[in-house]
């Protein structure tokens, strides 16, 4: 499923997914770009975000952002096994 978000290129005929739509008659339905009602990692991104935003120390490297981001999403998987535990 896409949802409006440019990165797929449903507006370029160049772009492969355009491509493969094309190929196979697929026809897009509107929808709007970053829905989290479609996508539901959406939800998940905008919290990482929102506490890479609130961080102390704002990282400044690429390695460093992929360690503060790899720790939030572990935060996530270990809230989701304790649910599972919890149940």
């Amino acid at each position: 499923m896409e949802d409006g978000n440019s990165a797929y290129g449903h507006k370029s005929q160049r772009n492969c997914c355009a491509k493969w739509r094309t190929a196979h008659g697929s026809i897009l339905m509107p929808h709007p770009s970053i829905s989290p009602d479609m996508s539901l990692i959406e939800k998940y991104w905008r919290w990482i975000k929102q506490k890479l935003h609130k961080l102390p120390h704002q990282s400044t490297t690429e390695a460093e952002v992929e360690a503060a981001v790899t720790e939030l999403w572990e935060a996530i998987l270990q809230e989701w096994i304790n649910k599972l535990i919890l149940k």
